[in-house]
């Protein structure tokens, strides 16, 4: 299951995220985005991802209060569709 980690200190290194995340479970691999304000983490287990964001959702990393939450799927993201033709209207 993959967990969105956001408003991160720019000192945190993907090392930081995976030994808080690892005390609630395996890790299979930590993504750090190019701002470096925000991570995925991958845990294999779905039980443990919902502990870790439990547990560590507005703990501080670094001065900074960690948003943690289950990450959204590409293309997922809840709203209307955009662009494209409507069926029915013409122009």
């Amino acid at each position: 299951m993959k967990v969105s980690v956001s408003n991160l200190a720019g000192e945190a290194t993907e090392e930081h995220l995976r030994q808080l995340f690892e005390l609630f479970g395996s890790v299979t691999s930590v993504t750090m985005h190019r701002s470096g304000a925000r991570c995925i983490v991958d845990m294999p287990s779905r039980g443990a991802a919902k502990e870790a964001i439990g547990g560590l959702h507005g703990q501080e990393l670094l001065g900074h209060s960690m948003e943690v939450e289950t990450a959204r799927e590409p293309g997922k993201s809840g709203g209307a569709p955009r662009g494209g033709r409507r069926k029915g209207r013409r122009r």
